[in-house]
């Protein structure tokens, strides 16, 4: 679990509430209006934990043209979500930590 405090800093990236969303043992942060470089804002899933290979991971509605490499779809709470490769951010970063290192990959 989350806490507040670390949903609440979050909202600070997202033009909604971020809320916790568990599936299939793992736990996601649904981002909504997230501000991506160089794509505007989208819908994203933050997974604090290690997912496909990978410490932890950022899911996006769309993959960002011309940005990341390597991007794979994954079928997560029952729609389609973009990811790139992009590895090695810390689990025990706090959430806006490890969100920030995701989206560094995307400048």
């Amino acid at each position: 679990m989350v806490a507040a405090d670390h949903l609440e800093e979050l909202r600070f990236a997202c033009d909604g509430e971020p809320v916790e969303m568990p599936e299939g043992g793992q736990v996601y942060i649904h981002l909504p209006g997230l501000k991506v470089p160089n794509s505007g804002h989208q819908e994203a899933l933050l997974c604090l934990n290690q997912h496909a290979g990978y410490t932890t991971r950022l899911f996006l509605a769309q993959q960002v043209n011309g940005k990341g490499a390597n991007w794979t779809p994954h079928h997560i709470l029952g729609r389609t979500w973009y990811t790139w490769s992009w590895n090695n951010v810390p689990a025990n970063f706090r959430p806006m930590e490890v969100l920030a290192e995701h989206l560094r990959g995307l400048r």
